[in-house]
């Protein structure tokens, strides 16, 4: 067998193999041996046919037999002879087959990329020193606590905490907003709208003039649009609200006592505490060890260089996107906006999916050099 490599590129390989005459033959006489066995023909019983008749009998299943045998044994041996693995399938282009000749074909494949293995042992690695404070329970418990807030419709002037219930239009140059951006509806009419001067602002500037506003009340409001707004195209412009208020609700969060404790589980406010105490400590320990896993790898990454295979990189990056647009979709946000974005949410995806990648060969690798296997009881 004689095999021939052609780099395409770093990562894609194509392999033109070349198995002599005598060894085709020799398969073909394997498979119709095979087939005489149950090969049922006129004059004859099974198994004792002349290979001759049985070959033409047979001929094109026995052909295809032989090719897909020969195939496979020489593309493995080209494979491990030449030291190399194989990301996806190979793309395959018959030269020749046939009884009585060599066999010729092309595999087209992308292979591991080739990189020497930095040295991994003993990395230097900042770890933080931290512990779980009280103040870290008590903001967790507030946490909690916002899982169980009401809130209560009241009939007095709407206060810095309040949420305020509103319908509005707004304008820009006397144009609805939409004018400029088509796809920000939301910010030129909604009804029932709740907001809040820091949990749902709208626009900055927008609920401190209506601070002391009650139910019924209608205001008109000039805020600035200011930069870092979801929509450049906006920043800097001067939009004109008018507002008509429709209700002011004052939250509630419920006491940490006992009552509240039992909602999660536990048998009481101390258990509760202990029991939250005991997460974070498991939070904590979990990002300490991330952040020293990601150090480490990131020293990988930067140490090493090398092209990577361009179907996986392509896969890996296409479900990037699809997680992107999902988790998008997930927080309201709408598909106009994500089509504005798309070019975007695609380099992001792509730079990500390239460290990915990169990672996993590096980890690879140094999980065969130190005999790292998982078992089927660990996954």
């Amino acid at each position: 067998m004689e095999v021939t490599i052609t780099d395409l590129s770093p990562c894609r390989k194509q392999l033109r193999i070349e198995i002599d005459a005598e060894t085709v033959n020799a398969k073909f006489d394997n498979v119709a041996k095979e087939f005489r066995r149950h090969a049922h023909l006129p004059g004859f019983r099974p198994g004792k046919a002349p290979l001759a008749n049985v070959m033409r009998a047979h001929a094109e299943k026995i052909g295809e037999e032989a090719k897909r045998a020969l195939m496979s044994d020489s593309y493995s041996k080209a494979l491990k002879d030449n030291n190399l693995k194989p990301v996806i399938m190979p793309e395959v282009e018959e030269l020749q087959f046939g009884h009585g000749k060599p066999f010729q074909y092309l595999a087209t494949l992308e292979v591991t990329p080739a990189f020497e293995l930095p040295e991994y042992s003993g990395l230097e690695v900042e770890k933080e020193r931290r512990t779980v404070t009280d103040a870290d329970i008590n903001k967790a418990l507030d946490t909690l606590r916002e899982q169980r807030v009401s809130y209560t419709d009241v009939e007095r002037p709407a206060g810095d905490n309040d949420f305020i219930v509103v319908n509005f239009t707004g304008t820009i140059d006397d144009k609805p907003i939409t004018d400029l951006v088509q796809v920000a509806r939301g910010l030129t009419e909604q009804n029932n709208y709740w907001l809040h001067k820091t949990q749902n602002p709208l626009i900055p500037g927008i609920v401190e003039e209506l601070t002391g506003a009650g139910k019924g009340d209608k205001k008109g409001v000039t805020v600035t649009i200011p930069d870092g707004f979801i929509y450049e195209e906006l920043v800097g412009k001067e939009a004109k609200y008018d507002i008509e208020i429709v209700q002011v609700k004052e939250k509630t969060l419920p006491e940490l006592d006992d009552a509240f404790a039992k909602g999660f589980g536990a048998d009481n406010i101390d258990k509760l505490r202990e029991g939250v105490e005991n997460d974070l400590k498991n939070e904590l320990e979990y990002s300490l060890k991330k952040s020293i896993r990601n150090q480490c790898v990131d020293k990988l990454l930067n140490a090493v260089t090398c092209d990577l295979p361009e179907t996986i990189v392509n896969e890996t990056t296409r479900i990037g996107v699809h997680n992107i647009v999902q988790q998008n979709h997930n927080r309201g946000v709408g598909k106009e906006i994500i089509e504005e974005n798309k070019d975007r949410i695609y380099a992001n995806a792509k730079a990500d999916a390239e460290v990915r990648v990169k990672a996993n060969y590096i980890l690879a690798q140094i999980a065969e050099k130190e005999g790292i296997k998982v078992t089927e009881q660990e996954l």
